[in-house]
């Protein structure tokens, strides 16, 4: 029996959010372990998601419709989205070289009270009294955990 693998966006998000806690982990962990600088640590976790990549989309076999995906407004979303990406992460291990990761990755977290202001801002989504008090307590969650 084949297993389903429709997690649902939730489901999906918290595990990214474990890998995401563990990249962080790993990459101090390495530092700390011998000389690898944060962009050596880098350079094999993008190679390695690369080829991830590579396999996932050829295990799909979703060749045909990457390939007819490549052009237009969506690519350009898309180039836009690899290039602050890359950037966001860059400077999240840099960052991580200098700091202690239980100031860094919460502050690197507030990433997602600018996502959710960019969505209302830029995407229109509506603001509830609900999401303002959760942006106000991510805020506040920062600043007593890095603080």
């Amino acid at each position: 029996m084949k297993a389903n693998m429709s997690l649902g966006y939730i489901g999906w998000a918290l595990i990214g959010m474990a890998g995401y806690s563990l990249t962080t982990l790993f990459m101090k962990l390495a530092m700390r372990a011998g000389a690898a600088s944060s962009f050596t640590v880098l350079i094999v976790a993008v190679s390695i998601v690369f080829a991830s990549t590579i396999l996932m989309v050829t295990m799909r076999g979703e060749w045909g419709a990457l390939s007819s995906q490549l052009g237009g407004r969506a690519m350009l979303w898309s180039c836009a989205t690899g290039i602050v990406l890359a950037i966001a992460v860059i400077l999240l291990f840099r960052a991580l070289s200098f700091g202690p990761a239980s100031v860094v990755v919460p502050i690197y977290g507030m990433f997602i009270v600018g996502g959710a202001i960019l969505g209302l801002v830029f995407l229109h989504e509506p603001l509830t009294w609900r999401k303002a008090a959760g942006i106000a307590a991510a805020v506040l969650g920062v600043y007593l955990i890095a603080g």
